[in-house]
């Protein structure tokens, strides 16, 4: 299990960094027809006037559902195609979770009213975009790191280094 937790943190921060790049990318429309990136969006969403902490929010976002997938996925016996499979469903569960709640709820709209349906009409494409991309590398991450670590035979602890004669 702990393990698995440091291959969700390790996998997590990677494809963390992956979201927030997809996200500097992928720009979205606001209420005045001017183009920001996701990134900015996140940072107004938290209230904060640097642009930085939109990237901060989206690495801490990562880390916390890695941490979460590398708990909750039994990825020893797994293989990488189907980890990374799950880790993009994993990405879509938490564009439905985020989208339709988190930010709602972060905008002060209550839950499916008409303004949160409008806000995410409008970050929606590069939200989900995004959560697949996270998910599909987290999931390939997470497999890659489990299974260069353990050592076969399932105990879950590091391998010894060995020199080569």
């Amino acid at each position: 299990m702990k393990l698995r937790i440091l291959g969700g943190i390790v996998a997590g921060l990677i494809a963390g960094i992956v979201l927030a790049v997809v996200m500097r990318i992928l720009p979205i429309s606001t209420a005045d027809g001017s183009q920001i990136t996701m990134i900015t969006y996140a940072s107004r969403l938290i209230h904060a006037a640097s642009t930085r902490v939109g990237w901060l929010a989206y690495l801490v976002y990562g880390i916390v559902l890695g941490v979460l997938f590398g708990a909750s996925l039994p990825v020893r016996r797994v293989r990488r195609l189907r980890a990374t499979v799950l880790g993009g469903v994993w990405g879509v569960g938490w564009f439905v979770v985020s989208g339709f709640g988190l930010v709602p709820a972060l905008l002060g709209d209550r839950l499916g009213s008409p303004a949160a349906i409008q806000a995410l009409g409008s970050i929606a494409v590069p939200l989900l975009v995004g959560h697949i991309v996270y998910g599909f590398v987290l999931g390939a991450v997470l497999h890659m790191f489990v299974h260069a670590i353990d050592r076969p035979g399932g105990s879950g602890r590091a391998q010894p280094l060995r020199r080569a004669a």
